[in-house]
């Protein structure tokens, strides 16, 4: 991971949904127990909102508060579930695409790509210039994380610029089917800090948008703080905050004291889907 610029190892955790939290508590104690033995600087993770404030108080760690997630409706009937629609009403309601008809053309330096690419590094580094603490997305860690998953079924678009095709963006989504619907993930959105990479990375969030929806997509799901790079273009894509009983709380525990008042500072993080193994 990346702490204010210096390069760090960390162990991070997750409660599913539902899961039990004396697991996470055994696995915290299990992962603090290895970050002293082994000098790590940070252990961190995700807890289920309903059970965060007594596993953390627990564990002693500082909380970051509710994780980032987002949601864009792409059905009429998941729009109306934001809406407080009687459950019994939104049956009766069709599915109709809440996407205009217009923009499936790629524009001229669009391309999907499906092997691992070296270039991702460099879109990091442009992008993260501003970011206090976050896990590497450099093309050692994309890769296998994407390519290498044993459900390969993400999707990245770049959009490439130059006689040396530099990626100027790239969008990374998939679409998965889950026990109360079908949903979109944007796994990571980035872009280097032009004004000709901000519009790229919307025209790519466009058309993923617009995959999703044609693969039978309820709504699309993402993760970013109002702080980050990749908000302003999820917002201008009609992403708004997910409903608490969908968020996760996130804790930090700092083993080395210089790193504590970067850690517990929010506005410093950057997470997304790619943080997770399975989004």
């Amino acid at each position: 991971m990346r702490f204010d610029g210096e390069r760090r190892w960390a162990l991070a955790l997750e409660l599913e949904p539902g899961g039990d939290p004396d697991d996470f508590l055994a696995a915290a104690e299990r992962a603090m127990g290895r970050a002293e033995k082994d000098g790590a600087a940070l252990v961190y993770g995700f807890v289920d909102a309903r059970h965060a404030d007594a596993v953390f108080e627990r564990l002693g760690w500082p909380s970051l508060g509710p994780s980032p997630a987002l949601v864009r409706p792409l059905r009429l009937a998941a729009a109306a579930a934001r809406l407080d629609v009687p459950e019994g009403a939104r049956a009766l309601l069709p599915k109709t695409p809440l996407l205009l008809p217009f923009g499936r053309n790629w524009r001229s330096g669009v391309r999907e790509i499906s092997t691992r690419d070296p270039r991702v590094t460099r879109l990091w580094d442009r992008f993260s210039i501003d970011i206090g603490v976050a896990i590497e997305r450099n093309a050692n860690f994309v890769g296998p994380r994407i390519w290498d998953h044993p459900d390969a079924d993400y999707r990245v678009l770049v959009f490439e610029d130059g006689d040396r095709y530099v990626i100027r963006a790239m969008c990374i989504f998939r679409v998965k089917a889950e026990a109360d619907g079908i949903y979109g993930h944007v796994v990571e959105l980035l872009h280097d800090r032009s004004v000709a990479g901000m519009r790229a990375a919307s025209h790519l969030l466009g058309l993923a948008l617009r995959e999703m929806s044609d693969a039978g997509a309820d709504a699309a799901r993402a993760w970013s703080f109002v702080h980050s790079g990749s908000f302003p273009l999820l917002a201008r894509h009609a992403f708004l905050p997910a409903s608490r009983d969908d968020r996760l709380t996130v804790g930090v525990r700092a083993f080395d004291p210089a790193l504590e008042h970067i850690v517990t500072q929010r506005h410093l993080w950057f997470l997304s889907g790619l943080d997770f193994d399975d989004v």
